[in-house]
């Protein structure tokens, strides 16, 4: 703790010293310099028979003063509306900016309750994201594929399933001082993969149940009928099975403790395949835990051999600039196919929260 503690102060001075050697090294403090040399010039080579020798002295002195003033003092330029963010930093100290900016949001309206809602509700939590860059995942693609009408033997027992797989693509930060590790996982019930959810070091999990199978049942046949895959920039990891007791609703795949993860922003691929009872007939996409900044899509494709049902889906957005929805019925290999895509624009934000549901209909 005292390590800590030291090592903190220490940031802190460093960042100190940093800011104050760039006070004293902007651009008006070196004119300022120059100025203050002349004036010491001047001041060395007046004649002191001179008549109006204590009169100069005295004018060169109020020059040299204005010119210490000019290197020491905090400044805002008179071009205020134009100043670049690193002056910002270098001359408004961490505290007083946030005041800054919440008193400028303030100035645009006469409603103080409307604007304390905007800070506190909107920007304010914008700039926490920013700060933390592990609250936001860039460029986004979740596709999920159905597969209706199949069979999955479990505890000899032959039980009527779904077949899942989603792909989940984005461009994340995946260190963050709460989580020393990171997985992602599957659960049984909706309260397990809430639990999962609050979790920092869940990157991803999915709510899987089995039949009637629960406990150590349903963790095996996770384990063997259910697949997990973790790839970073492209690496695939050989991720490490946990199915604990002490957690009988949930199994989660570790990444390996001889990993180590970066601390900048990475690409992310994550995939599931998984079997859900076959009286289901949704499938919910949601981003609860981050934003998703730039190009998101969504898509999913149902095959149907049957051809009984019709899909559609229902999404629900924070925010997002150019949204756009395709769907149609299309030809494969495999049988037909139907699908929908749900994508932004290019320049979006999607709040938490947001996400798409997807639904297949019955047509009798």
């Amino acid at each position: 703790m005292v390590d800590v503690q030291a090592s903190r102060r220490n940031g802190r001075v460093r960042v100190a010293l940093r800011r104050a050697a760039a006070h004293l090294t902007r651009f008006t403090a070196r004119w300022a310099y120059l100025l203050l040399a002349v004036c010491a010039l001047i001041y060395a080579f007046i004649p002191k028979d001179w008549a109006i020798a204590g009169t100069a002295r005295e004018f060169v002195l109020i020059l040299a003063s204005v010119a210490v003033g000019a290197i020491v003092l905090p400044e805002l330029p008179s071009n205020l509306w134009t100043i670049d963010s690193e002056r910002v930093r270098n001359l408004i100290p961490n505290s007083q900016r946030e005041h800054l900016a919440r008193s400028l949001v303030t100035a645009e309206s006469s409603d103080s309750r409307w604007t304390d809602l905007v800070w506190s509700k909107g920007l304010s939590p914008l700039l926490d994201a920013t700060r933390e860059p592990w609250q936001y995942a860039r460029d986004m693609d979740y596709d999920v594929t159905v597969h209706l009408d199949q069979v999955l033997e479990a505890e000899g027992k032959q039980l009527p399933v779904s077949f899942v797989s989603v792909n989940q693509k984005s461009h994340r930060v995946l260190v963050r001082p709460d989580a020393s590790t990171v997985w992602i996982s599957m659960a049984r019930t909706s309260a397990a993969l809430n639990r999962e959810f609050l979790d920092p070091s869940c990157l991803a999990r999915e709510l899987v149940p089995i039949g009637d199978l629960e406990g150590e049942a349903w963790q095996q046949s996770i384990l063997d009928s259910c697949q997990a895959e973790l790839f970073i920039d492209g690496v695939r990891l050989e991720l490490v099975a946990e199915a604990e007791p002490d957690l009988p609703d949930v199994v989660r795949w570790r990444i390996p403790n001889n990993f180590e993860l970066a601390h900048t922003r990475v690409r992310v691929d994550i995939r599931f395949d998984f079997y859900v009872s076959a009286d289901a007939d949704s499938f919910p996409v949601m981003f609860s835990g981050y934003y998703c900044a730039g190009i998101t899509d969504i898509s999913m494709r149902l095959y149907d051999e049957v051809g009984s049902r019709t899909l559609d889906c229902e999404y629900f957005v924070g925010r997002a600039l150019d949204p756009s929805i395709s769907m149609g019925t299309t030809p494969s290999r495999n049988g037909v196919y139907q699908q929908i895509k749900f994508s932004t624009g290019k320049e979006s934000i999607l709040w938490p929260g947001s996400g798409v549901m997807f639904r297949w209909r019955s047509n009798q």
